[in-house]
């Protein structure tokens, strides 16, 4: 009997053994993942599983890391697990590699990945590590690389963006077409050039009263303040012949070098061209309660400057209550924030359909006539409130085919300069994106830490390059996470107070009034076990 339950024993582990060996060998085969985040982070998007069906041969995607970053950082480990499950997604199409270029780097450095610094500590001692860490995806032969990347925040989004790059022999340009005197790329548009660059696309500077070359797959026409007639007549002649358009613009032009001076943009230029099209932008200012706060530096009456922080509704905070969730620009929205933004309406053209993307919230109002943007004139922000109080469209878009504002035939032209183009009557399909915030894609994102409008443009660049199903993939890896989601001035600052008065007061009341309550009753027992002890005794 006992030797039976013996071999019961020996035969039950072998099987356990054999289970646990059998599950780790699956476990190399299959994979599975259960997501609980709320934008699906980390599960393959459809169009990275889809990859295969757009793939005529394979694809490789060789991934250069050092062995010593690997074993250093979370980062490798999480890219190579993204890789390996895309190429498991996608049927033999896509072929995976890690290389430790370590000892040998003429293969990395052939494909323009470079070694980069790394502070490590090895024995107490701090020194700087060389190591790789980078992407190339190859086709035919064909290559794109993604180098210095260390986490899969945008990892699946540049994967399937450089697989349909090199199986398509795709190259993207974003022309950027500076319409302010007193800005330019180079030091305004930093950011916005280096997102673009980054996603892929070749970012071009566009000279204002210049062609718009052919191969521009999207032009950002960033700002209007100095653009007449005449420069507007090349963007015209652009969208006559199909071309996608993102247009970032303003009624009022507020000039940061003049003290905040404002005033409204001239009639004609580029406002009237978007007039044609279907966009009205107003010469006004929008301001709404829900606003940043924004630190400005004033001079103290005794001489001395200070820095002063000012709820500024000039700035406006668009989140995710005012937008529309069927767009594929704003179905994941991450936030924007829109600086001195005027009103925009909507007069539909014939041919094309349009979609409101953002708004205000019912809480806004304007500035029409007398425009006080300083900081010293926060007494004049709210003087037409009443009168103007309600909701105000800030963004749109449209798709179809638009009349050219210069279809009467009445070309615009400038001294000493060539003829503006003879533009077509109609445009072919395509697709135009308009933001009545002129300097909403300058480098003052980054003082206001709103890195999420750079992200709204690339989701716009390739809605309008016309490959929307990236645009989901990008939007899941953004997201505005600063401590503002309560607009209304009033309800944070009780809010505020109520959070001081729990954590200060009613929480260590509590603690006190707990305490003296054990005390009480613990000395009540004490009272009660000695009296029965006493008692006991007689």
């Amino acid at each position: 009997m006992h030797d039976t339950i013996r071999k019961r024993e020996r035969t039950l582990m072998a099987l356990a053994a054999a289970a646990i060996a059998l599950s780790a060998i699956a476990s190399t085969m299959y994979f599975a993942r259960i997501d609980l985040t709320s934008s699906r982070a980390f599960t393959l998007s459809e169009a990275a599983r889809g990859l295969h069906d757009e793939i005529p041969e394979s694809v490789r995607i060789s991934y250069f890391v050092s062995k010593s970053l690997a074993d250093r950082h979370p980062g490798p480990g999480a890219i190579e697990d993204l890789l390996r499950e895309l190429e498991a997604a996608n049927k033999g199409k896509v072929r995976v590699r890690v290389v430790d270029p370590t000892k040998d780097s003429s293969e990395a450095d052939r494909f323009g990945l470079a070694a980069q610094q790394m502070q490590v500590v090895e024995k107490s001692e701090q020194r700087v590590a060389l190591v790789y860490t980078g992407i190339v995806v190859e086709y035919l032969d064909r290559h794109e690389s993604i180098p210095a990347i260390l986490s899969t925040e945008t990892l699946e989004y540049e994967i399937v963006k450089a697989v349909r790059s090199v199986v398509g022999d795709i190259h993207l340009v974003a022309g950027l077409l500076v319409g302010d005197e007193d800005k330019s790329v180079s030091a305004d548009y930093q950011t916005l050039s280096s997102v673009l660059a980054g996603a892929g696309y070749e970012p071009r500077e566009i000279r204002r009263g210049a062609a718009v070359e052919d191969d521009v797959s999207v032009l950002f026409v960033l700002g209007n303040a100095a653009m007449d007639r005449y420069d507007a007549a090349f963007v015209d002649a652009y969208i006559m012949r199909g071309g996608k358009a993102f247009f970032a613009v303003k009624g009022v032009n507020v000039d940061p070098n003049r003290g905040l001076a404002a005033a409204a943009v001239p009639d004609g230029g580029l406002l009237s061209t978007l007039s044609a099209y279907g966009f009205e932008v107003r010469r006004n200012l929008v301001l709404d309660q829900s606003n940043l706060t924004v630190p400005f530096q004033t001079q103290r009456q005794s001489g001395g400057l200070q820095i002063q922080y000012v709820r500024y509704p000039h700035w406006v905070a668009v989140d995710a209550d005012f937008v529309d969730a069927d767009s594929p620009l704003t179905a994941r929205f991450a936030g924007l924030d829109l600086y001195w933004p005027s009103a925009l309406e909507l007069k539909p053209a014939p041919g094309a359909s349009y979609t409101k993307l953002a708004w205000t919230t019912p809480k806004a109002w304007l500035q029409t006539s007398r425009f006080a943007a300083g900081p010293e004139d926060q007494g004049l922000y709210a003087l037409e409130r009443t009168e103007t109080g309600g909701q105000y469209l800030l963004a749109a878009s449209a798709t179809g085919s638009f009349p050219s504002a210069f279809a009467a035939g009445d070309r615009p032209y400038r001294d000493g300069a060539p003829a503006a183009p003879a533009p077509a009557a109609v445009s072919p399909e395509t697709r135009l994106v308009v933001v009545s915030s002129g300097d909403f894609l300058t480098d003052l994102m980054r003082m206001s830490d709103s890195g999420f409008n750079a992200s709204f443009a690339l989701s716009a660049a390739d809605w309008l390059s016309s490959r929307d199903d990236l645009i989901s993939i990008r939007s899941r890896a953004t997201s505005d996470t600063r401590l503002n989601r309560i607009k209304d001035a009033g309800l944070r600052d009780f809010l505020v107070a109520l959070t001081y008065a729990v954590c200060l007061g009613l929480v260590p009341l509590g603690i006190v009034v707990y305490a003296l309550a054990r005390s009480a009753g613990r000395n009540r027992l004490e009272r009660e076990s000695r009296a029965v002890s006493k008692g006991g005794a007689a």
